[in-house]
């Protein structure tokens, strides 16, 4: 992956938010259980768990058919596997209104995100830490079952989802993966959040920063995320990228980043009538 990244124009930063994002979701596609389909344009990852984020329209930018087409044999696809799916649109979105066409297709949304990015080079040389608070690698199977429970609790993922994000993780190995870090912070030995770096995309992608509720309030948040930020910067990255949920806009903003547009996140369910599960 090139680290250089010299285009600050907003459209490119937007670009490489999308992308990072889509990267990192292409990552899971070594996992077994999780199938990529790739045609004109489309990008979605589908699986038989019946779970949205397992099974989700990362790219639809299909030129020979409408929205409405590309929506309907994407609800197919769901339905005859018997899963809800996910549907992202995300600021460069090619198809105007398809937000308003997803829910006309019976997607209600589930979350808005917004795109951030920073340029790394304005970032302060030392990631300040709360008292008793540490911050290391997750190196090994221990480290990456103890990533997996905080983020999934913070998360409120279902207890299969859990078993399936860390059966997902060690079968695609991405603590050995060198685009993939993953961090973990402890307060006085207790592990208590989490963050992940993801390089794709020419940039520094931020992913999964966590803390417990608890512990939230004392400045956690933010070591998590520069602390992979500095690290990324020492290889050769000049940008970070991330989204945001809307309660963490103004902390990320504390370190630099700005906003770069909204994407949202629609999902589709099995109408019970029609389900066996």
């Amino acid at each position: 992956m090139s680290k250089e990244f010299l285009d600050f124009t907003p459209s490119s930063l937007i670009g490489a938010i999308e992308a990072n994002t889509r990267e990192s979701f292409l990552t899971w596609t070594k996992w077994s259980k999780l199938e990529l389909h790739q045609d004109a344009g489309e990008i979605w990852i589908a699986s038989e768990i019946p779970y949205f984020i397992f099974n989700l329209v990362l790219q639809a930018e299909t030129p020979s058919a409408g929205p409405e087409t590309v929506i309907e044999a994407a609800i197919a696809k769901a339905r005859s596997r018997q899963v809800p799916m996910g549907w992202w649109v995300g600021p460069s979105n090619p198809f105007p209104g398809m937000s308003q066409l997803l829910e006309a297709k019976s997607f209600f949304h589930a979350a808005t995100l917004t795109g951030m990015a920073v340029d790394l080079r304005t970032l302060n040389e030392t990631a300040s830490v709360p008292p008793g608070f540490t911050i290391s690698e997750v190196t090994n199977a221990g480290d990456l079952g103890t990533w997996c429970r905080i983020m999934s609790d913070v998360s409120e993922f279902p207890g299969f989802v859990k078993t399936a994000w860390l059966e997902m993780y060690q079968e695609i190995r991405i603590i050995d993966n060198p685009q993939w870090r993953l961090y973990l912070g402890t307060h006085n030995g207790t592990a208590v959040s989490t963050s992940a770096l993801f390089l794709g995309a020419g940039v520094a992608g931020i992913h999964g920063v966590t803390t417990l509720p608890e512990f939230r309030g004392r400045g956690i948040g933010q070591a998590m995320t520069k602390s992979p930020l500095l690290d990324a910067r020492n290889q050769g990255c000049q940008v970070g990228v991330l989204y945001s949920s809307e309660m963490a806009v103004n902390i990320y903003r504390k370190l630099g980043f700005q906003v770069y547009g909204q994407g949202d996140i629609y999902v589709w369910q099995m109408p019970e009538r029609e389900s066996t599960h």
